[in-house]
């Protein structure tokens, strides 16, 4: 039972916002240990922007950063009230609580700088932005990559990738080739730049949009239902007709007050009043149970049912444990994901350096059981 509670906290601790991204845990592997490593301080890279204490999650190297910058805060810690096994269920928890930290965890492109990234993803539309292909690997062709980084997605190539995204308006780099890059408005303060490069992405193949990153989580977008509904109307309804567009992507957490996950969910569609245009729901999911990734996902499949909608997407999933329990967990997960028809698209967190890939070659043993 320990075990269990201990691999729950070690989950839902450690998450860093993104431009329109974030990170939760990293697997490192080759360790035998556990494989997990968390942000201590400092600031994170996010869409090739530089770290400030020089390094990316993995250890590696990071560029310069091209692009003005703001500092985002907060992250968000799990307490287990009832230190029970239940406490997981289908989501984190019922009797569990989220709290606040003051932590910085990330640079985040301004507005301004995010209109120029639009300009410059135009620019450069046919190499990083592209329609799907057939290729060897998972033929589901629902498998994707989240990423930072868009040159490690080459280590994918050839692998049946069919898409991808990194929590931002632009692909920042040329993805693996064959996959179509999927555009993220994130956040509030991403609205000014929207337009214009949601246009790009389409420009450059996009075929999907994804609204808001976790707005029930005060350390992501935070955003009431209420108001991100006001707003996906806004901003993501005029896509309607170009793309498939996505309902904000919510984390596993459970509760009322604060909403989280599911209920948070319901809230929003509620909000929306049949106003907000929506094709498909992505989620996340971050455990340690493979039943319980089975349950959560028939629970946001129903809920994703009731409001006349019939795809999810896993946008983030991830798994705790040894390199070799996690391996075990996403081919698990995979066959699983494969033989839902309502689950159109997955990515596993993530496409970086340490976990899916070491170096530019894929990872073993988990970035290897990804494709199996």
């Amino acid at each position: 039972m320990v075990s269990s509670i201990l691999s729950i906290l070690v989950l839902a601790t450690g998450v860093l916002a993104h431009p329109k991204r974030h990170h939760h845990f990293h697997h490192g592997t080759g360790t035998g240990t556990g494989g997990v490593a968390f942000p201590t301080g400092g600031t994170y890279p996010l869409n090739g922007t530089e770290s400030t204490n020089g390094t990316d999650f993995a250890g590696s190297a990071l560029s310069s950063p091209s692009t003005a910058l703001q500092t985002v805060t907060g992250g968000h810690s799990y307490t287990a009230a009832g230190a029970s096994s239940a406490a997981a269920q289908t989501s984190v928890g019922a009797s569990s609580a989220w709290s606040s930290q003051a932590t910085t965890f990330a640079t985040v492109a301004s507005s301004a700088a995010a209109s120029s990234a639009a300009s410059a993803t135009q620019s450069s539309a046919s190499s990083t932005a592209t329609s799907t292909s057939s290729s060897s690997g998972s033929s589901s062709g629902k498998k994707g990559l989240s990423y930072n980084t868009a040159s490690l997605t080459d280590a994918f190539a050839g692998k049946g990738i069919t898409w991808a995204y990194n929590w931002g308006a632009g692909a920042d780099g040329s993805i693996v080739s064959g996959a179509e890059y999927v555009p993220m408005l994130w956040g509030l303060d991403s609205v000014d730049a929207w337009a214009s490069a949601a246009a790009s992405a389409i420009a450059a193949g996009s075929q999907h949009a994804l609204s808001f990153n976790e707005p029930d989580l005060s350390s992501q977008s935070n955003i009431d239902p209420a108001t991100a509904a006001t707003n996906h109307i806004k901003y993501m309804n005029p896509l309607s007709g170009q793309v498939q567009i996505g309902a904000p992507a919510v984390t596993n957490g459970a509760g009322t007050n604060p909403l989280m996950g599911i209920d948070w969910l319901n809230a929003f569609f509620k909000a929306c009043d049949g106003q907000c245009k929506v094709d498909f729901v992505p989620f996340h999911w971050y455990g340690s149970s493979i039943s319980d990734f089975e349950s959560h996902t028939q629970a946001v499949i129903a809920a994703a049912s009731a409001q006349g909608i019939d795809t999810v997407w896993v946008t983030e999933f991830g798994a705790t444990g040894t390199d070799a329990e996690v391996a075990s967990f996403l081919q698990s997960a995979v066959e699983y994901l494969d033989g839902q028809s309502a689950v159109a698209r997955y990515a596993y967190f993530m496409c970086s350096d340490g976990v899916l890939v070491d170096g530019s070659s894929i990872s073993s043993p988990i970035g290897e059981a990804y494709l199996n």
